[in-house]
């Protein structure tokens, strides 16, 4: 989820949408919730982090194509400033928490540390994940590139998403991770969940789409309009509490192709100016909203307040961003990184 071109608005607009879905994902229930506006919102649920892998390596492509030591080891960095800041804050905000409302400390520097490793220790911030699993793919993809000549490496690209793709189909990607510890066996099956998107992302980019599909623009978009509404009734799952599978690869492929390629880059300054301010902050959401959501909880007992979960969603959403940019605002980098 890392900050894009400027020209790349659609693309922006398609990380704010994506990134209201993963608070849909982990906090709404759709109970009562009736209607094709509220059924589209929950089904695509399923390939919003999937999106976002694929935005993550479709922008990070040339630098691991190119064996670039320097940017590499600046994207790293950048990973993983949000990463471990995020696991501090959660763990000190759920410790104080304990304090406060007098219950048993339920979290220990172990949980801490895990949580700074794998992105997923489920009492402190389990959404991370997403950063350790796009930390470790884009070390391997780049040792991919630096060891092989690149006709191997895109060769062993297309095997990677293969081997992934095998491994969640057969059925051994459960019964392989089932008898690990919860941390090592997500982080782990999280890798063969999203390597296809991430071999997706740098394929895309290799293969130039945007260079090819931009004179025939409307066209592409009409099409991948079509293609990605057919999707709902020709592969949507039957099991919905994962990232793998055919529906999130094709949905999440013509979906990024649809925003790509909008033609909004003579808009005026004024427009490109609100549409990069409106998505700005989408890491900051991401990594924030489970620990905005509990708060919020919390405070809507406290004033005696009463919302539907699609308004608490809207609420966590808003929050997080203002408190986003509370943080962008601290003059330091590594700080502005856990946001923006």
């Amino acid at each position: 989820m890392e900050k894009q071109n400027k020209i790349n608005l659609g693309i922006n607009l398609l990380r704010m949408w994506m990134a209201f879905e993963v608070i849909l994902l982990h906090r709404m229930s759709w109970k009562g919730y009736e209607g094709p506006f509220f059924q589209f919102l929950k089904a695509c649920e399923l390939f919003s982090v999937p999106v976002f892998m694929i935005i993550s390596f479709y922008f990070s492509a040339k630098t691991i194509e190119q064996n670039d030591s320097a940017k590499m080891k600046e994207r790293l960095i950048r990973l993983a400033i949000p990463q471990v800041g995020w696991a501090i804050i959660c763990w000190v905000v759920y410790v104080l928490t304990d304090i406060i409302f007098m219950h048993d400390l339920q979290h220990n520097i172990a949980d801490l540390l895990i949580a700074i490793i794998s992105g997923c220790r489920q009492n402190t911030n389990p959404s991370t994940w997403f950063q350790a699993v796009l930390i470790l793919l884009t070390c391997f993809y780049f040792l991919v590139f630096r060891l092989l000549d690149k006709k191997k490496a895109w060769v062993f690209v297309y095997l990677s998403i293969g081997v992934a793709l095998f491994v969640q189909f057969n059925g051994s990607y459960f019964r392989f991770f089932e008898t690990m510890p919860y941390e090592l066996a997500n982080t782990i099956g999280r890798i063969f969940e999203i390597m296809p998107f991430a071999g997706i992302g740098l394929l895309l980019r290799h293969i130039g789409i945007y260079e090819v599909l931009k004179e025939k623009r409307i066209g592409a978009i009409l099409i991948s309009i079509v293609l990605f509404g057919l999707g709902f009734y020709l592969t949507f799952p039957s099991v919905e509490d994962f990232f793998g599978g055919l529906y999130p690869i094709y949905m999440a492929f013509f979906l990024f192709v649809v925003f790509l390629l909008l033609p909004l880059e003579k808009i005026n300054n004024q427009s490109r100016k609100v549409i990069l301010t409106a998505s700005r902050f989408t890491l900051g959401i991401y990594c924030s909203h489970r620990l905005v959501y509990g708060i919020m909880e919390i405070l809507y007992e406290l004033c005696g307040i009463s919302l539907r979960n699609f308004s608490k969603c809207l609420v966590t959403y808003l929050v997080c961003y203002i408190g986003s940019y509370i943080v962008s605002l601290i003059p330091n980098k590594f700080i502005k990184n856990m946001v923006d």
